[in-house]
This record gives structure tokens, sequence and C-alpha cells, in this order.
């Protein structure tokens, strides 16, 4: 039994036509709102990894500096090398906790020897108190070259970096003189003032630059969240994607990079005087002192307490910020597909109503309709055609014969049997003839 199919009427093609048009339409509402609520969200994000990292950058407590003993025993070493350390230590960590950012540091005066560890965290404890005893300067640290180390190397001159948040020391200054304890030297006053001077930590400088790029490469994020939705093209949707996945990445590396050299330069500006010291020794080729340098340099450490401030701690969220806004960036802003694209997907006929009068379309809509009256059981329903085979062979050329009687007598033949018969009928045309 034959399959029949349905016969499609124009009606029935319009309200399809109409149906998968609410269809597209329904869907594409959806796609905008789902992509406005994730523009909003990953601009938010954003927003917020930037903030994050100017307070991570601009705070200054990136690490958290305290002793752990209020005094400090170092056997083993040269005389010079251990009076050298003793005195540093005394006058600058003993009593004092230091918070150190990139740009800025901090003293808080704990307490004097008289005061208990008890009494030190109450103090730590009242803020107002503790506020009263907070001094903050910037981080400078003193810069030459190790030729000049007798001339630049002393703690008066590693205190006034330390203070006075000031780069050139003026030793023509009565008042700098009597409070760092340096006195006036005519033939030393030209060389201190021209080559002892403070400066920023070397990997500062680095951090600047990488905190820079990654600040920017931030906003460049933003400013793709932005511009996005606003797009029309898919070529034009793919070049900002890339871009925007592309800065995405590159914050992300350049944050990590700035954390990596923080991470490790947590022991610089306690230990570059100290390293200072080792340094020269070894380039004068004094070994011994050298050695007995770093030796001090490891007894000095053990003695203090190094520990990550809240900016790290703020760095490292900014980061995780960064890698889920990436990944936000990369799941909503999606490549729209064109209109016709979409049309096409949703609807089964061309959207232009002019094409159904083409040739090729009137060959499959305009088929007969009408039932066969011969059948017993008419129907609206159009019988399939069936299916595509060779023609059978034409039959042989037929010969009349005279006689009437028998042509009425003779039964019909298959082609194979007329084929046969076609000698006989041959040889009685001749006798009549």
């Amino acid at each position: 039994m034959m399959k029949v199919k349905r016969s499609c009427s124009v009606y029935d093609i319009q309200t399809k036509r109409k149906s998968n048009e609410n269809l597209n339409n329904e869907h594409e509402f959806l796609s905008d709102k789902k992509l406005t609520i994730g523009i909003i969200i990953g601009l938010c994000l954003t927003i917020c990894t930037i903030i994050l990292q100017c307070v991570a950058f601009f705070t200054p407590h990136w690490k958290e500096i305290s002793p752990k003993t209020n005094s400090l025993y170092i056997d083993g070493v040269d005389a010079l090398i251990r009076t050298e350390i003793l005195v540093y230590f005394n006058s600058v960590h003993r009593f004092t906790r230091h918070s150190y950012g990139l740009f800025q540091r901090c003293e808080y005066i704990l307490s004097n020897s008289s005061q208990s560890i008890k009494d030190q965290e109450r103090i730590i404890l009242n803020h107002d108190i503790f506020k009263q005893q907070k001094h903050c300067t910037k981080n400078f640290l003193p810069s030459y070259n190790d030729e000049y180390f007798n001339e630049c190397h002393s703690l008066q001159y590693y205190r006034f970096c330390s203070k006075s948040s000031e780069k050139i020391f003026d030793i023509h200054n009565d008042y700098l003189r009597v409070t760092f304890d340096i006195l006036s030297n005519p033939k030393k006053t030209i060389d201190s003032t021209s080559l002892c001077d403070c400066h920023y930590p070397t990997y500062v400088k680095a951090c600047f630059v990488l905190e820079i790029f990654a600040l920017s490469f931030l906003s460049l994020t933003a400013i793709f969240f932005i511009v996005f939705p606003f797009l029309k093209t898919r070529h034009h949707c793919l070049k900002i994607k890339c871009f925007g996945v592309l800065s995405s990445i590159l914050s992300m590396l350049f944050i990590l990079i700035n954390l990596i050299i923080m991470l490790s330069h947590l022991e610089y500006e306690s230990t570059e005087y100290l390293i200072a010291i080792e340094k020269h020794y070894r380039s004068s080729q004094i070994y011994k002192l050298s050695l007995d340098t770093k030796l001090a340099i490891n007894r000095f450490l053990s003695s203090i307490n190094i520990e990550l401030g809240y900016s790290a701690i703020i760095a490292w969220i900014a980061f995780a910020l960064s890698i889920i806004d990436g990944l936000f960036f990369m799941l909503t802003c999606k490549i729209k597909r064109d209109r016709d694209d979409i049309e096409s997907l949703f609807s089964a006929i061309p959207m232009d109503s002019s094409q159904l009068d083409s040739s090729n379309e009137n060959e499959i809509y305009q088929r007969p309709t009408t039932p066969l009256t011969s059948a017993e059981h008419a129907t609206n329903y159009l019988v399939s055609p069936p299916l595509i085979s060779h023609p059978p062979p034409p039959p042989p050329p037929s010969i009349e014969i005279n006689d009437f009687n028998n042509q009425l007598n003779t039964p019909s033949y298959t082609p194979s049997s007329c084929l046969k018969r076609s000698t006989p009928t041959h040889i009685h045309f001749e006798d009549e003839v």
C-alpha cells in the first residue's frame, strides 16, 4: 500500500511562517536579556578588580615586619660585623613594627624595654594610642655605587632616607645634621649630596610598570564589555571578543607577575642595609667578613617576624576576580548569528513570499490535488509517485494478417512468444503472394 501525504496550502504556509517569526523574536529577546545581565555583571567585576588593584597598589601593608624578641644574639662572627648588626637591630627593629607597601612605609612604636608583651598588645588594640605612634613616609632606601661605600653607607643616612621622605640629603642644613648625627665635612659634602641619594627599591619600579599594564588591560576589558552589545555583524563581534579575551589574559598575567615579584622581595627593605655590607666585603675579596655577614643576616632574619599584610590579600582577591572576569567574558559575549541565519534555522520555507512563484517551487506546490473519480474511495490525498525505474523494452513491430477470423482466434502473446512466431507468419505471407 502506497504512503500518502497531506497537501500543503498557502494558508498553512503563512501560518507556519508567522509562528516561526514569533519563535524567532522570542529567542532573540531572551538572548538579548541574558547578554544584558551578563554584561552588567562582568562590568561590575572588572570595576571591582580595578578598585581592589588600586587599593592594594597604594596602601603600605604588603608586608608586616615585627621583632620576635627584644634582644639579638650573634656568636661566632667577627666583632665588627656583630657590632654593625646589633646597632642596626636595636635602632631600627627592636621596639618598632614596620609595614611596607610599594611607595610607602609606616613605623609603629611598640613599647620600650620596661613594657611587657601584654602591654604591647594593649597598645596595638587601642586605636587612639596606636594612631599617635604611627609615622608613615615614602619607601626610600639609600642608593649608591659600591665604590662610594665608605662615604655613603652609614646608619644615619639609612635613617634619613627611611624617615625624611626626601631624595637628597642637604648636609648644609644644621637641623638635619643634628637629627641624624652627621658631621659636616666639606670634603665629603659634594660626594654625599651628589652620590648618596635616596630612591625607591629597584623592584618597586618594575612593579609600577607591571601595575600600569594590568590596570590598562583591565580598563580595556571594561570598554569591550560596554561596546559588545552594540555590535551588529559577526565579524565585529568576533574581533571584540578576541581582543577582550586577550586583554583579560594579559591583565591576569601582569597581576600574577606583580604578586610573584612582591613575594620574592618580602625581606628586601629589612635586609638591604646588611646585604650592602656583604656585597662590599665580597667585592673587596674579604671573604671571611662576607661569610660572617651572611651568617649574621640569617640570625637577624630568625629574630624578626615577616607576614603578609592586607594589601597583599587584596591583591590576591583582585587576581581571582580577574580570572572570573575573563571566564565571564568568554561565556557571556557569545557570537551572534546573522538574522538570515536565525530565520533559516527556525523556518523551513523562505521568508520572501514572492519566491513561491518560481518555477522550481511551482513543481512542488502545484501538483494536482483533485481526487480520482474512478477510485472507489475518493480522498483529498495525493498518491505518492512510483519509484523511478528503467522503462520496459519496446515490443517488436506488429505484422498485419489478412485473415480476420484467424486474428480474432489468435490469443495474445507476450513479447517473447511473438518473437518465436514471427518466422511462420512470414512464410504464410509468402504463400499468399
